[in-house]
Protein backbone atom coordinates (compact mmCIF):
# COMPACT_ATOMS: atom_id res chain seq x y z
CA UNK A 1 0.00 0.00 0.00
CA UNK A 2 1.39 3.74 -0.81
CA UNK A 3 1.97 5.99 2.20
CA UNK A 4 -1.21 7.81 2.85
CA UNK A 5 -2.21 10.84 4.55
CA UNK A 6 -4.22 10.19 7.79
CA UNK A 7 -7.76 11.33 5.68
CA UNK A 8 -6.65 8.90 3.10
CA UNK A 9 -6.45 6.16 4.98
CA UNK A 10 -10.43 5.68 4.87
CA UNK A 11 -10.47 5.40 1.24
CA UNK A 12 -8.11 4.42 -0.75
CA UNK A 13 -9.55 4.77 -4.50
CA UNK A 14 -11.18 8.25 -3.58
CA UNK A 15 -9.50 10.90 -6.00
CA UNK A 16 -10.66 13.50 -3.72
CA UNK A 17 -9.18 13.31 -0.11
CA UNK A 18 -11.91 13.34 1.85
CA UNK A 19 -11.98 15.44 5.34
CA UNK A 20 -11.65 14.16 8.71
CA UNK A 21 -15.00 15.16 11.27
CA UNK A 22 -13.55 14.86 14.69
CA UNK A 23 -15.55 14.29 17.90
CA UNK A 24 -16.18 13.17 21.39
CA UNK A 25 -17.27 9.44 20.52
CA UNK A 26 -21.05 9.24 21.38
CA UNK A 27 -22.86 7.46 24.06
CA UNK A 28 -22.14 7.42 27.81
CA UNK A 29 -18.49 6.79 28.03
CA UNK A 30 -16.61 9.98 29.00
CA UNK A 31 -16.58 11.01 32.55
CA UNK A 32 -14.80 13.34 34.06
CA UNK A 33 -12.30 10.51 34.51
CA UNK A 34 -9.87 9.02 32.79
CA UNK A 35 -10.88 6.96 29.79
CA UNK A 36 -7.90 5.47 27.67
CA UNK A 37 -7.25 2.71 25.52
CA UNK A 38 -9.83 2.36 23.15
CA UNK A 39 -10.48 -1.10 21.20
CA UNK A 40 -13.10 -2.70 19.19
CA UNK A 41 -13.67 -6.58 18.21
CA UNK A 42 -13.75 -6.74 14.56
CA UNK A 43 -17.41 -6.77 13.77
CA UNK A 44 -17.37 -3.21 15.23
CA UNK A 45 -19.98 -3.84 17.45
CA UNK A 46 -18.36 -4.07 20.60
CA UNK A 47 -16.09 -1.17 22.27
CA UNK A 48 -13.33 -1.96 25.01
CA UNK A 49 -11.72 0.49 26.67
CA UNK A 50 -10.33 1.58 30.67
CA UNK A 51 -11.29 3.81 33.15
CA UNK A 52 -11.18 4.59 36.89
CA UNK A 53 -15.08 5.42 37.25
CA UNK A 54 -15.91 2.72 39.88
CA UNK A 55 -16.01 3.11 43.49
CA UNK A 56 -12.87 0.71 43.72
CA UNK A 57 -10.23 2.62 43.20
CA UNK A 58 -8.44 0.85 40.71
CA UNK A 59 -8.90 1.54 36.32
CA UNK A 60 -10.86 -1.36 34.96
CA UNK A 61 -11.62 -2.78 31.52
CA UNK A 62 -14.96 -1.93 30.38
CA UNK A 63 -17.35 -2.43 27.45
CA UNK A 64 -19.74 -0.79 25.55
CA UNK A 65 -22.37 -1.90 23.04
CA UNK A 66 -23.14 0.19 19.60
CA UNK A 67 -26.83 0.94 19.30
CA UNK A 68 -28.75 0.69 16.30
CA UNK A 69 -28.92 4.29 16.06
CA UNK A 70 -24.51 4.19 15.87
CA UNK A 71 -24.07 5.38 19.68
CA UNK A 72 -22.42 3.68 22.05
CA UNK A 73 -24.98 2.18 25.16
CA UNK A 74 -24.07 2.84 29.29
CA UNK A 75 -20.41 0.85 29.90
CA UNK A 76 -20.43 -2.55 31.83
CA UNK A 77 -17.13 -3.83 33.99
CA UNK A 78 -15.83 -7.00 32.65
CA UNK A 79 -14.97 -8.57 35.38
CA UNK A 80 -13.50 -11.76 33.64
CA UNK A 81 -10.63 -9.19 32.91
CA UNK A 82 -10.71 -7.15 35.94
CA UNK A 83 -8.59 -8.04 39.13
CA UNK A 84 -8.74 -6.72 42.30
CA UNK A 85 -5.65 -3.96 41.12
CA UNK A 86 -5.30 -1.55 37.96
CA UNK A 87 -6.24 -3.69 34.36
CA UNK A 88 -5.57 -1.13 31.74
CA UNK A 89 -4.47 -1.06 28.03
CA UNK A 90 -7.19 -3.35 26.38
CA UNK A 91 -6.63 -4.52 22.51
CA UNK A 92 -8.14 -7.14 20.01
CA UNK A 93 -6.56 -8.66 17.58
CA UNK A 94 -8.38 -8.55 14.50
CA UNK A 95 -9.46 -11.97 14.00
CA UNK A 96 -11.43 -11.28 17.45
CA UNK A 97 -9.80 -14.28 19.14
CA UNK A 98 -6.85 -12.75 21.41
CA UNK A 99 -7.06 -9.92 24.33
CA UNK A 100 -3.90 -8.32 25.84
CA UNK A 101 -4.20 -6.31 28.37
CA UNK A 102 -1.79 -4.42 31.01
CA UNK A 103 -2.25 -5.01 34.47
CA UNK A 104 -0.35 -4.77 37.90
CA UNK A 105 -2.79 -7.76 39.86
CA UNK A 106 -1.47 -10.69 42.11
CA UNK A 107 1.45 -12.85 39.68
CA UNK A 108 2.62 -9.21 38.57
CA UNK A 109 6.79 -8.61 38.63
CA UNK A 110 8.06 -7.02 41.95
CA UNK A 111 10.56 -4.18 41.83
CA UNK A 112 12.39 -3.05 44.87
CA UNK A 113 12.10 0.91 45.17
CA UNK A 114 14.81 3.83 45.42
CA UNK A 115 13.08 4.04 49.30
CA UNK A 116 13.02 0.56 50.30
CA UNK A 117 9.52 -0.32 49.67
CA UNK A 118 8.25 -2.67 47.04
CA UNK A 119 6.08 -1.67 43.94
CA UNK A 120 4.45 -3.87 41.64
CA UNK A 121 5.02 -3.47 37.81
CA UNK A 122 2.25 -3.43 35.43
CA UNK A 123 3.04 -6.70 33.09
CA UNK A 124 0.85 -7.75 30.23
CA UNK A 125 -1.48 -10.13 29.81
CA UNK A 126 -3.63 -12.78 27.02
CA UNK A 127 -6.83 -13.72 27.53
CA UNK A 128 -8.51 -16.06 24.63
CA UNK A 129 -12.07 -15.65 23.21
CA UNK A 130 -14.01 -18.87 23.05
CA UNK A 131 -17.11 -17.80 21.08
CA UNK A 132 -18.46 -17.24 24.11
CA UNK A 133 -16.54 -14.98 26.58
CA UNK A 134 -13.09 -14.35 27.59
CA UNK A 135 -10.49 -16.87 29.10
CA UNK A 136 -9.12 -15.64 32.70
CA UNK A 137 -6.10 -13.53 31.50
CA UNK A 138 -2.64 -14.94 32.09
CA UNK A 139 0.93 -13.54 31.92
CA UNK A 140 2.99 -13.11 29.11
CA UNK A 141 6.64 -14.91 29.42
CA UNK A 142 9.41 -13.78 31.73
CA UNK A 143 10.68 -12.43 28.61
CA UNK A 144 8.17 -9.72 28.01
CA UNK A 145 7.07 -8.99 31.90
CA UNK A 146 10.17 -7.46 33.85
CA UNK A 147 10.63 -5.00 36.49
CA UNK A 148 9.71 -2.06 34.41
CA UNK A 149 6.14 -0.76 33.38
CA UNK A 150 4.81 -2.90 30.50
CA UNK A 151 1.51 -1.61 28.98
CA UNK A 152 0.17 -0.48 25.64
CA UNK A 153 0.17 -3.99 23.82
CA UNK A 154 -0.74 -4.28 20.11
CA UNK A 155 -0.78 -7.41 18.26
CA UNK A 156 -0.34 -7.80 14.51
CA UNK A 157 0.31 -11.34 13.05
CA UNK A 158 3.65 -12.53 15.02
CA UNK A 159 5.12 -8.77 15.89
CA UNK A 160 3.86 -7.73 19.42
CA UNK A 161 4.34 -3.71 20.49
CA UNK A 162 4.31 -2.36 23.59
CA UNK A 163 5.58 0.52 25.88
CA UNK A 164 8.00 0.06 28.42
CA UNK A 165 9.61 2.25 31.05
CA UNK A 166 11.33 2.30 33.97
CA UNK A 167 9.04 2.14 37.29
CA UNK A 168 7.28 5.84 38.09
CA UNK A 169 9.19 7.71 35.22
CA UNK A 170 6.91 7.54 32.20
CA UNK A 171 8.85 10.62 30.65
CA UNK A 172 11.53 7.35 29.26
CA UNK A 173 8.63 5.32 27.82
CA UNK A 174 9.72 3.47 24.82
CA UNK A 175 7.89 1.06 21.97
CA UNK A 176 9.18 -2.48 22.18
CA UNK A 177 8.90 -5.22 19.84
CA UNK A 178 8.74 -8.58 20.04
CA UNK A 179 8.30 -11.41 17.88
CA UNK A 180 6.70 -14.80 18.26
CA UNK A 181 8.80 -17.72 16.96
CA UNK A 182 9.02 -21.34 17.28
CA UNK A 183 6.48 -21.30 20.29
CA UNK A 184 8.59 -18.51 22.43
CA UNK A 185 8.45 -14.54 22.32
CA UNK A 186 11.89 -13.25 20.87
CA UNK A 187 13.83 -10.91 23.65
CA UNK A 188 12.17 -7.56 22.97
CA UNK A 189 13.97 -4.87 21.43
CA UNK A 190 13.19 -1.07 20.98
CA UNK A 191 11.89 0.16 17.81
CA UNK A 192 14.82 1.91 16.10
CA UNK A 193 14.93 5.56 15.27
CA UNK A 194 12.73 7.89 14.19
CA UNK A 195 10.18 6.31 16.25
CA UNK A 196 12.09 6.17 19.87
CA UNK A 197 14.13 9.12 20.39
CA UNK A 198 15.71 11.18 23.03
CA UNK A 199 11.69 11.79 24.39
CA UNK A 200 8.94 9.69 25.55
CA UNK A 201 7.21 7.60 22.61
CA UNK A 202 4.62 5.57 23.16
CA UNK A 203 1.19 3.57 22.53
CA UNK A 204 2.13 2.14 18.71
CA UNK A 205 0.01 0.80 16.66
CA UNK A 206 0.18 -0.50 12.93
CA UNK A 207 -2.80 0.14 10.20
CA UNK A 208 -4.37 -3.22 8.92
CA UNK A 209 -1.37 -4.71 6.50
CA UNK A 210 1.47 -3.49 8.61
CA UNK A 211 2.56 -0.65 6.46
CA UNK A 212 2.11 1.64 8.47
CA UNK A 213 2.89 2.79 12.30
CA UNK A 214 1.23 5.07 14.30
CA UNK A 215 2.37 6.63 17.93
CA UNK A 216 2.83 8.84 20.05
CA UNK A 217 5.06 11.10 20.89
CA UNK A 218 5.90 14.53 23.17
CA UNK A 219 8.59 14.91 20.72
CA UNK A 220 9.39 19.21 19.81
CA UNK A 221 7.32 20.39 16.66
CA UNK A 222 4.44 19.30 17.91
CA UNK A 223 0.87 21.10 18.43
CA UNK A 224 0.98 20.18 21.96
CA UNK A 225 2.15 17.94 24.46
CA UNK A 226 2.02 14.46 23.27
CA UNK A 227 1.28 14.29 19.80
CA UNK A 228 -0.06 11.56 17.04
CA UNK A 229 2.43 10.73 14.25
CA UNK A 230 2.36 8.07 11.39
CA UNK A 231 5.59 6.44 9.72
CA UNK A 232 6.10 4.23 6.73
CA UNK A 233 7.20 0.41 7.13
CA UNK A 234 10.48 0.24 4.86
CA UNK A 235 11.67 -3.56 5.81
CA UNK A 236 13.35 -3.00 9.26
CA UNK A 237 13.41 0.50 9.24
CA UNK A 238 10.74 3.12 9.24
CA UNK A 239 10.59 6.67 6.73
CA UNK A 240 8.86 9.50 5.83
CA UNK A 241 7.88 10.32 9.82
CA UNK A 242 4.21 12.81 9.63
CA UNK A 243 2.65 14.36 12.52
CA UNK A 244 -1.28 13.40 11.61
CA UNK A 245 -1.75 17.14 12.01
CA UNK A 246 -4.72 19.16 12.94
CA UNK A 247 -7.94 18.20 13.78
CA UNK A 248 -6.80 15.00 15.08
CA UNK A 249 -3.65 16.81 17.15
CA UNK A 250 -4.47 19.62 19.52
CA UNK A 251 -2.81 22.27 21.86
CA UNK A 252 -3.65 19.21 24.51
CA UNK A 253 -2.44 16.28 24.53
CA UNK A 254 -3.44 13.05 22.22
CA UNK A 255 -2.70 9.30 22.76
CA UNK A 256 -3.19 5.92 21.48
CA UNK A 257 -4.91 5.50 17.81
CA UNK A 258 -5.97 2.85 16.17
CA UNK A 259 -7.97 2.43 12.71
CA UNK A 260 -11.15 0.67 12.76
CA UNK A 261 -11.87 -1.27 9.15
CA UNK A 262 -15.69 -1.79 8.98
CA UNK A 263 -16.27 1.97 10.28
CA UNK A 264 -13.70 3.56 8.45
CA UNK A 265 -12.97 5.39 11.72
CA UNK A 266 -10.33 6.60 13.48
CA UNK A 267 -10.40 5.99 17.50
CA UNK A 268 -7.77 8.29 19.18
CA UNK A 269 -7.45 9.37 23.24
CA UNK A 270 -7.49 13.40 23.92
CA UNK A 271 -6.67 15.10 27.32
CA UNK A 272 -9.48 17.48 27.54
CA UNK A 273 -9.01 20.72 29.19
CA UNK A 274 -9.62 20.49 33.04
CA UNK A 275 -9.90 16.78 33.28
CA UNK A 276 -8.08 13.41 32.21
CA UNK A 277 -8.17 11.75 28.65
CA UNK A 278 -11.33 11.03 26.59
CA UNK A 279 -11.82 8.93 23.85
CA UNK A 280 -12.46 10.32 20.56
CA UNK A 281 -13.25 9.43 16.75
CA UNK A 282 -12.51 11.00 13.31
CA UNK A 283 -14.28 9.52 10.39
CA UNK A 284 -15.54 10.97 7.37
CA UNK A 285 -19.16 11.82 6.15
CA UNK A 286 -20.26 8.39 5.06
CA UNK A 287 -20.17 7.54 1.59
CA UNK A 288 -22.26 4.86 -0.59
CA UNK A 289 -21.28 1.68 -0.59
CA UNK A 290 -21.91 0.12 -3.94
CA UNK A 291 -20.85 -3.49 -3.11
CA UNK A 292 -23.51 -3.62 -0.47
CA UNK A 293 -25.74 -1.49 -2.36
CA UNK A 294 -24.74 -4.05 -5.77
CA UNK A 295 -25.04 -7.50 -3.16
CA UNK A 296 -28.87 -6.14 -1.70
CA UNK A 297 -30.30 -5.48 -4.97
CA UNK A 298 -28.90 -8.78 -6.73
CA UNK A 299 -27.30 -10.93 -3.99
CA UNK A 300 -23.96 -11.09 -6.14
CA UNK A 301 -21.66 -8.58 -7.39
CA UNK A 302 -18.03 -9.72 -9.89
CA UNK A 303 -15.09 -7.75 -9.20
CA UNK A 304 -12.41 -7.51 -11.99
CA UNK A 305 -10.63 -5.56 -9.88
CA UNK A 306 -8.77 -8.54 -7.41
CA UNK A 307 -6.14 -9.33 -8.95
CA UNK A 308 -3.31 -11.63 -8.66
CA UNK A 309 0.18 -12.27 -9.33
CA UNK A 310 0.64 -13.60 -13.38
CA UNK A 311 -0.36 -17.39 -13.09
CA UNK A 312 -0.57 -17.40 -9.25
CA UNK A 313 -3.07 -17.01 -6.76
CA UNK A 314 -1.17 -14.70 -4.63
CA UNK A 315 -3.18 -11.48 -4.38
CA UNK A 316 -1.13 -8.23 -5.35
CA UNK A 317 -1.72 -5.49 -2.45
CA UNK A 318 -3.72 -3.23 -4.72
CA UNK A 319 -6.49 -5.95 -4.13
CA UNK A 320 -7.21 -4.99 -0.80
CA UNK A 321 -9.08 -2.23 -1.71
CA UNK A 322 -12.23 -4.15 -3.37
CA UNK A 323 -11.77 -7.06 -0.47
CA UNK A 324 -12.16 -4.79 2.04
CA UNK A 325 -15.15 -3.60 1.09
CA UNK A 326 -16.28 -7.49 1.21
CA UNK A 327 -14.88 -7.68 4.48
CA UNK A 328 -16.71 -4.49 5.78
CA UNK A 329 -20.06 -6.20 3.94
CA UNK A 330 -19.63 -9.60 5.91
CA UNK A 331 -19.03 -7.71 9.29
CA UNK A 332 -21.94 -5.47 8.83
CA UNK A 333 -24.43 -8.02 7.73
CA UNK A 334 -22.61 -11.07 10.76
CA UNK A 335 -25.78 -13.41 9.51
CA UNK A 336 -24.29 -13.41 6.07
CA UNK A 337 -22.79 -16.39 3.88
CA UNK A 338 -20.86 -16.09 0.85
CA UNK A 339 -19.79 -18.26 -1.95
CA UNK A 340 -16.25 -17.00 -3.87
CA UNK A 341 -15.85 -18.33 -7.16
CA UNK A 342 -12.95 -17.85 -9.07
CA UNK A 343 -12.87 -17.22 -13.07
CA UNK A 344 -10.28 -17.50 -15.68
CA UNK A 345 -9.56 -15.85 -19.18
CA UNK A 346 -9.95 -18.20 -22.22
CA UNK A 347 -5.57 -18.27 -22.39
CA UNK A 348 -3.93 -21.38 -21.06
CA UNK A 349 -5.20 -25.37 -20.75
CA UNK A 350 -8.64 -25.83 -19.14
CA UNK A 351 -6.87 -28.12 -16.16
CA UNK A 352 -4.50 -25.72 -15.20
CA UNK A 353 -7.38 -23.00 -15.37
CA UNK A 354 -9.47 -24.73 -13.43
CA UNK A 355 -6.94 -25.11 -10.71
CA UNK A 356 -5.95 -21.97 -10.81
CA UNK A 357 -9.33 -20.40 -10.60
CA UNK A 358 -10.41 -22.81 -7.19
CA UNK A 359 -6.77 -21.94 -5.83
CA UNK A 360 -7.48 -18.11 -6.52
CA UNK A 361 -11.09 -18.34 -4.76
CA UNK A 362 -9.65 -20.28 -1.90
CA UNK A 363 -6.97 -17.19 -1.71
CA UNK A 364 -9.90 -14.62 -1.38
CA UNK A 365 -11.13 -16.72 1.23
CA UNK A 366 -8.16 -16.81 3.47
CA UNK A 367 -8.03 -12.85 3.10
CA UNK A 368 -11.24 -12.78 4.23
CA UNK A 369 -10.61 -14.54 7.20
CA UNK A 370 -7.24 -12.66 8.05
CA UNK A 371 -9.52 -10.02 8.49
CA UNK A 372 -11.66 -11.81 11.01
CA UNK A 373 -14.72 -13.16 8.72
CA UNK A 374 -15.14 -16.66 10.27
CA UNK A 375 -14.20 -19.36 8.10
CA UNK A 376 -17.67 -21.38 8.05
CA UNK A 377 -19.34 -18.64 6.72
CA UNK A 378 -17.75 -18.79 3.61
CA UNK A 379 -17.10 -21.65 0.83
CA UNK A 380 -15.34 -21.47 -2.43
CA UNK A 381 -15.44 -22.66 -6.01
CA UNK A 382 -13.88 -22.27 -9.30
CA UNK A 383 -15.08 -22.41 -13.12
CA UNK A 384 -12.17 -21.68 -14.86
CA UNK A 385 -12.82 -20.42 -18.50
CA UNK A 386 -16.27 -22.45 -18.46
CA UNK A 387 -18.28 -18.95 -17.73
CA UNK A 388 -16.47 -16.29 -19.93
CA UNK A 389 -17.93 -12.83 -19.88
CA UNK A 390 -16.57 -12.11 -23.12
CA UNK A 391 -15.61 -15.04 -25.83
CA UNK A 392 -12.42 -13.29 -26.50
CA UNK A 393 -8.61 -13.96 -26.05
CA UNK A 394 -7.51 -10.21 -26.26
CA UNK A 395 -5.99 -8.54 -23.21
CA UNK A 396 -9.06 -6.56 -23.03
CA UNK A 397 -11.64 -8.84 -23.15
CA UNK A 398 -9.29 -11.91 -20.60
CA UNK A 399 -9.38 -8.64 -17.89
CA UNK A 400 -13.06 -8.84 -17.86
CA UNK A 401 -13.38 -12.59 -17.77
CA UNK A 402 -10.38 -12.80 -15.17
CA UNK A 403 -12.88 -12.28 -12.28
CA UNK A 404 -14.05 -12.99 -8.99
CA UNK A 405 -17.54 -13.51 -7.95
CA UNK A 406 -19.04 -13.10 -4.68
CA UNK A 407 -22.78 -14.27 -4.27
CA UNK A 408 -25.19 -14.21 -0.81
CA UNK A 409 -25.98 -18.21 -0.18
CA UNK A 410 -28.73 -19.10 2.13
CA UNK A 411 -27.21 -19.38 5.97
Amino acid sequence: MAFLSPATVYSQSSEVEPSLVVAPIQGPINTEFQEFGPTMTPDAKTLYFYSKRSSRGYTEIFKSERKKDGTWDFPEEVDVLNSPFDDQSPFITRDGKTLLLSSNRDGSVEVMLPDGKVGISRDLYVSNWNGKSWSKPIPLPASINTEEIEENPHLLGDTLLFTRYPFGKPNLAKVYFSQYKDNSWSNPKPLPSPINDNYATIAAAFNDDGSILFFSSNRPGGYGGFDLYMAKIDGDSFKDTENLGAPINSNEDEAYIVFQQVKKTFLFCRRVEGRSFDLFTASVPKQENIVQKKLEETKKISLDSVYFERASSVLKPESSVPLDAIVDYLHENSDKKMKIIGHTDLTGTFEDNMVLSKDRAESVKQYLVSKGVDSKRLVTDGKGPTQPVVQATDEGSSKKNRRTEFVLIDP
